[in-house]
């Protein structure tokens, strides 16, 4: 086994196991695998160092090397100073015949390897145009598969912006894991199950069904349900200020002894079913089949499921699986006897099911009701033995905000105690709030929410005046098709390109500028790709045949040590469970791009060779880009 730092990792894209070890013999080896292994073998021959001892880093910034060898703990083994041995190994280790390592040289205590420039060219250029959309994809995960739950929003509720980061991230992670070789299961599990229904099935029995089968209906639906939230809320201050009343007649006050038979009216109003009981047995209806129950639930679901379909076909996101809450209501009686046989639970004087705290910091909570009505708990634990018994992953990763943190680490602790997830890693992958520009918090309450329908109408809208601005001449429907690419990718590149647990922000004029660390910024950058490609084919030149040892100038060079990042990128990305990383590389290989179009002029090249060479050079970086977007869920206009 070939050992790496970590750090060399986002540096080159070298290959990894979970303990941040290169493993030569896990996954498919790119050129920079090729040359991690190429330096390691190189001083290994030295004989001068022992396998386990030879870990390679990134050189610093302000090192003009690709590779590096720190000696210090081979040099402490051999009794000898880390300058002198890292001499000693860069005289007497040798890169063979027609290998990537263009220079050994000691610095102080390091070995620094560098790269041949013309033969990591032809080397990457070679596997970008075999490989095509291909490009950056793993055979690491073969034979393993990973089910991802992912947007999950609520049944008979509007989309709103906090729906987005679940579905945005859960959506690219799960293209990131298809492209390292996994099998993946997308599961949209759906909100369709819990007293909040019995609300709904409340509100619109005593108000009546709201008109129509799309959005209109959901927002209708949406009012009857603040309306008898409204309700139960005032069922609560009634009790609350029957209780405080009836202290101040225990205390004897003055006032409450003159308001006596007042007291015991209000007293009987407060202690009469309320509209939170009506609620709760419509809930146990629902989950015991009442037939008006059960029609108004599908009712329901059938129209979120509409509405919600067409935010989704905006976004490019697909579901292997729509299973909400409900699909698992049969498997719940079995498995809450089970927790109690186990001992994992009990059931307590009311009836309740118990489970108590499972490991320090972990409070208490229930499977069961006192009135028999079943818990997040129940249903998400229903949910992980079913897909162990479908599907037998050796992953389940929840894309969920992080307050529910807690409900994760109780749930994940339940499963194990009752025997299950025993090889199966279970993954709660946390994300950040939504904020407005002004950075309020999103929340109806306050009228600051933004409905995920008309934050897309939005952003295609202010896309559309950037492209009537920039290309005014292009047919309407291709203006159309290029507003929605690059409105909804700014939109999904706002919430990628950062750390998924950082809050984010919805700031218009920096989600789609054309410069800076933006997704109309890549989209541009590829889009000037095709457009050299496609004059250079009206002019008639082939580049395919280039010769990429031609390509050594500087700027050159650092396109292509980009693209050769791209399958490390990938795996780090999975393997920190973060999109950011390919955002990030997205981003630097737009600006190496940029540098190189600067620098490097590709239709006007100093030679016929050298053209047909940068061309080539061009077409790849266009395929790594749509490769690298793709991976993020976002579209690659060839016209901007």
């Amino acid at each position: 086994m070939l050992t790496c730092s970590l750090g060399f990792a986002s540096g080159t894209g070298s290959r990894y196991t979970a303990t941040g070890s290169y493993d030569i013999e896990d996954g498919m080896e790119y050129a920079l695998d090729r040359f991690v292994r190429e330096a390691h073998h190189a001083i290994a021959a030295t004989g001068l160092v022992a396998g386990h001892l030879i870990e390679l880093v990134t050189p610093k910034p302000n090192i003009p090397a690709d590779l590096a060898f720190p000696t210090f703990r081979a040099a402490k083994e051999a009794g000898v100073t880390p300058p002198h041995l890292a001499q000693r190994i860069a005289e007497k280790a040798h890169a063979p015949h027609g290998s990537l390592i263009g220079s050994i040289v000691a610095t102080g205590p390091f070995v620094n390897f560098s790269l041949d420039a013309a033969r990591l060219a032809a080397a990457v250029l070679d596997e970008v145009e075999r490989l095509g959309a291909r490009y950056g994809s793993d055979d690491q995960g073969a034979g393993k598969t990973i089910v991802i739950d992912y947007s999950s929003p609520n049944v008979a509720k509007t989309m709103h912006v906090g729906h987005i980061r679940s579905t945005i991230i859960g959506q690219s992670l799960y293209h990131i894991f298809d492209f390292l070789g996994y099998r993946v299961i997308g599961d949209n599990h759906l909100g369709d199950w819990g007293k909040q229904f019995g609300m709904n099935i409340a509100a619109i029995v005593r108000w009546g069904k709201p008109e129509g089968d799309d959005e209109d209906a959901i927002a209708a639906l949406d009012k009857l349900y603040a309306r008898y939230s409204a309700l139960v809320k005032e069922d609560v201050a009634l009790r609350e200020e029957a209780a405080e009343w009836a202290k101040r007649l225990e205390r004897n006050d003055p006032e409450a002894l003159a308001k006596r038979a007042w007291i015991a009216e209000l007293q009987a109003r407060a202690a009469q079913p309320n509209h939170d009981d009506e609620a709760r047995a419509w809930s146990l209806k629902l989950e015991q089949g009442d037939p008006l129950a059960r029609e108004l639930w599908q009712w329901m679901v059938d129209l979120t499921l509409k509405a919600n379909q067409r935010n989704y076909d905006r976004l490019g996101v697909r579901f292997d699986y729509t299973l909400g809450e409900s699909f698992y209501a049969p498997m719940l009686d079995g498995l809450i006897q089970e927790a109690i046989d186990k001992g994992v639970a009990y059931r307590d004087e009311d009836g309740a099911v118990v489970v108590d705290e499972l490991a320090p910091g972990l409070p208490t909570f229930l499977l069961r009701r006192s009135d028999s009505g079943t818990l997040y708990h129940t249903r998400d634990l229903a949910c992980i033995v079913y897909r162990e018994r479908e599907f037998r992953p050796a992953k389940i990763i929840y894309v969920v905000d992080s307050r529910q943190e807690l409900h994760f680490r109780q749930l994940f602790a339940l499963a194990r105690a009752m025997g299950y997830a025993q090889e199966t890693e279970l993954i709660h992958v946390k994300f950040g709030t939504i904020f407005d520009q002004q950075g309020r918090p999103l929340s109806t309450r306050a009228g600051n929410m933004v409905y995920l329908a008309d934050l897309l109408d939005e952003a295609h809208a202010r896309a559309r005046a950037v492209v009537d601005q920039a290309s005014p001449e292009l047919p309407e429907v291709e203006k159309e098709a290029i507003a929605e690419a690059v409105g909804v990718g700014a939109v999904v590149y706002n919430d990628l390109y950062q750390d998924p647990r950082r809050d984010i922000r919805l700031d218009w004029e920096r989600m789609l500028a054309i410069e800076g660390n933006s997704a109309p910024y890549i989209q541009y950058m590829h889009a000037r790709c095709c457009s050299i490609l496609r004059k250079a084919a009206d002019e008639g030149v082939d580049a395919e045949q280039g010769d990429a040892a031609l390509l050594t100038h500087p700027a050159e060079t650092a396109v292509i040590k980009q693209l050769a990042k791209l399958p490390g990128a990938v795996r780090e990305a999975g393997e920190r469970y973060a999109p950011f990383v390919i955002a990030e590389w997205c981003y630097e290989t737009a600006r190496a791009l940029s540098a190189f179009y600067r620098d490097c002029s590709v239709l006007k090249a100093e030679t016929p060779a050298l053209r047909t060479a940068r061309l080539r050079l061009v077409a790849a970086t266009a395929q790594a880009l749509r490769n690298g977007l793709a991976l993020l869920g976002i579209k690659a206009p060839e016209r901007m």
